[in-house]
């Protein structure tokens, strides 16, 4: 049985205000460095969601259907109840836990720098979102089973931007985009329907309790197959006697070497699951769960 939209929607409205439409821009959906970054968002919460299925053995991809009105995500993590419906239509209320990656409850807003009502598909729930945080029922589409949803249709006015802007976001998410992820183990994307790129995580061999080896694959516009290895030391952490996730340290190995060698890399930002927009200049990355800013793109 789907959420009381209805319900959510008056509750909603008489909490944030009438105001929302003019204050929500500035503080909710442009306060991120670069228009794209929802990408990253979006993804994040298919993490969490994936991290929700636990010993699951369904699908772990995410993929991301992009014409000249849309962009549509699809992937399979734990359904919406209506626990996530409260939580994605609220600002700073979300039913996240600490390890989660997205804790702050307004990522998702990110979404609005490109339409005015995203649509969420998922299990029983079906609905679209007005001003923010205002639900109501949407007209259901099939579903592939256990699949969730989300439908991003443009603003009319940026219909033809939005869809190079989009594409540039997709292109420029790199293989490292999955070197901390632990659920999430495909990324793929189509333009007009045609297939345009794809990351894949390979199973991680252990080598010792707190290190592995890690293998990407990634394909974009056609281009050869480009295979990445990365040797990846963690430690887990602690915050008031619960685990807030890892600390990690990564190096990328030269394949073209004849012995196994580290190599240096010319980018390294500091990552927070994804990276951030804080270079380390270190050579290799540094990952951790660190408090960041609400865009979670900054560390104060």
């Amino acid at each position: 049985m789907p959420s009381n939209y209805e319900a959510i929607r008056k509750y909603n409205l008489s909490w944030y205000g009438q105001g929302i439409g003019e204050w929500g821009p500035p503080v909710l959906s442009n306060r991120y460095d670069g228009h794209t970054h929802f990408i990253f968002e979006v993804l994040q919460n298919a993490e969490d969601a994936l991290k929700k299925r636990g010993e699951w053995d369904g699908k772990r991809s995410v993929h991301f259907s992009l014409d000249s009105e849309a962009l549509t995500v699809s992937h399979f993590g734990k359904p919406f109840d209506e626990d996530d419906v409260i939580g994605v239509c609220g600002i700073a209320k979300n039913t996240k836990q600490l390890t989660d990656i997205g804790r702050f409850g307004i990522g998702f807003k990110s979404v609005y720098t490109f339409t005015a009502t995203p649509e969420i598909h998922s299990g029983e729930e079906h609905f679209a979102i007005d001003t923010y945080v205002l639900p109501r029922a949407a007209k259901k589409i099939s579903l592939a089973p256990e699949e969730t949803k989300i439908r991003i249709p443009f603003n009319k006015k940026d219909e033809p931007q939005a869809k190079e802007k989009v594409l540039a976001g997709l292109r420029s998410l790199g293989q490292q985009t999955l070197l901390f992820l632990r659920d999430i183990e495909e990324i793929a994307w189509s333009v007009d329907g045609e297939p345009a790129g794809n990351y894949r995580r390979l199973n991680a061999e252990n080598l010792l309790d707190f290190a592995r080896k890690v293998q990407i694959v990634g394909q974009r516009d056609a281009e050869v197959e480009v295979t990445e290895e990365w040797l990846v030391f963690s430690r887990e952490v602690f915050h008031e006697g619960k685990s807030a996730g890892y600390v990690e340290v990564a190096f990328e190995l030269d394949l073209d070497s004849e012995k196994p060698q580290v190599k240096r890399i010319q980018d390294s930002p500091l990552a927070v699951f994804f990276p951030t927009v804080i270079s380390t200049g270190l050579g290799f990355l540094i990952q951790g769960p660190y408090r960041t800013t609400p865009s979670r793109d900054n560390i104060p």
